[in-house]
């Protein structure tokens, strides 16, 4: 079985992807003068590089949880409904002790404290 992708790595390639968008704007502003605001689209693009990327549910729950944490509560309700959404389906379908049970000690530390900033757990299972 291949190794699965960590929370450290997937924020690390999750926010490379979100500055490769920034750095495309940037050079198309260069270019053509053309400003943008704010809007989320770099997040959905950082997204849309690890849609149906992943087999493992941990993996899923990690995408959607950092990707909502990132959103801070800006952008699309409906975006932020669908990623809720699929959390819960994940929860639905598998226990969060089973999900984190091979996770090491400070990645399980860092995944649940920002699933109890978002409201989805309301305190670390053991």
């Amino acid at each position: 079985m291949e190794d699965r992708i960590t929370y450290y790595e997937l924020k690390a390639e999750f926010l490379d992807c979100f500055y490769s968008c920034c750095r495309s704007k940037l050079d198309t502003y260069k270019k053509t003068g053309e400003k943008w605001g704010y809007s989320g689209e770099e997040i959905a693009y950082a997204y849309y590089q690890y849609e149906n990327a992943f087999e493992r549910p941990i993996e899923n729950l990690m995408l959607n949880v950092l990707t909502l944490i990132l959103k801070a509560g800006r952008g699309l309700k409906d975006v932020e409904s669908n990623l809720r959404k699929f959390i819960t389906d994940i929860l639905a379908e598998n226990s969060l002790e089973e999900l984190i049970k091979d996770i090491g000690e400070d990645e399980k530390k860092d995944l649940l404290y920002d699933m109890q900033l978002l409201g989805l757990i309301e305190k670390k299972p053991k």
